[in-house]
């Protein structure tokens, strides 16, 4: 089976356009990122570049839906980075359910004009290049933009997520927050288009701001004492 996942996506990179194939090959091999990712748990938290993410998707099931939108945000030295953003809306060759559009606000127009789906992924590689990935239930995202990058570009992701459904438990054990609404408003955050990748990254970047000064109370200093937490609420079953 890992031969069989290898040449599929081998066959989908050859089948891309000559530009397309090489942006690619400028993202770099699996030993640099390795090397990279290495390099990256060293860092401390303080001054370490992490993006936190959203994604609007054509549905609610990660293993079948297709990503609409991206939206981003940089966090680097324990503050926003406004100018550091990324969003796009991918094109759609069929716009999204009713019920769906209602949602996210994307209508069929706006689907049908997006950015070439390969592109747009492209552009989202190179915007977080060795950045760790920050996100609320980590999986969805991580999921679903997974099956799209070997579908549309024929690689494997190999960007490391952290997820804030996770860590936020940890660090604050005495609140019983479940959804990312409960924590923007146990919070104390500003209210926000909700169901809107960039804003719900940007609600995602004010969560990780606290998470990181909690952290810093606790002695935690690099992001690897931040991933070995998480890994550790896992092990014992600690999530809402």
């Amino acid at each position: 089976m890992p031969f069989i996942a290898r040449f599929r996506r081998w066959r989908t990179r050859q089948s891309l356009p000559a530009e397309q194939r090489a942006r690619l090959a400028g993202q770099g091999s699996r030993r640099e990122q390795q090397r990279s990712d290495r390099a990256a748990l060293a860092q401390p938290l303080a001054l370490a570049r992490c993006v936190t993410l959203d994604l609007e998707t054509t549905g609610p099931r990660m293993l079948v839906d297709t990503i609409i939108s991206i939206g981003a945000v940089a966090v680097a030295e324990r503050s926003i980075r406004h100018a550091d953003a990324f969003e796009r809306v991918l094109r759609q060759e069929q716009s999204s359910a009713h019920d769906n559009i209602l949602i996210h606000q994307i209508g069929g127009q706006a689907q049908g004009a997006g950015h070439e789906p390969a592109d747009a992924l492209l552009d989202f590689l190179d915007y977080l290049g060795g950045s760790m990935a920050v996100a609320f239930r980590a999986e969805f995202d991580a999921t679903v933009l997974t099956r799209e990058l070997e579908a549309r570009l024929g690689v494997p992701l190999r960007t490391r997520f952290v997820d804030l459904a996770v860590v936020l438990p940890a660090l604050f054990p005495d609140r019983g927050n479940v959804t990312l609404d409960d924590w923007i408003m146990d919070c104390g955050l500003p209210p926000i288009a909700r169901h809107h990748a960039i804003a719900d990254a940007y609600a995602s970047a004010q969560l990780w701001l606290l998470a990181l000064e909690q952290a810093a109370r606790a002695g935690l200093r690099t992001v690897g004492d931040l991933t070995a937490l998480e890994s550790a609420q896992r092990w014992l079953g600690k999530r809402h």
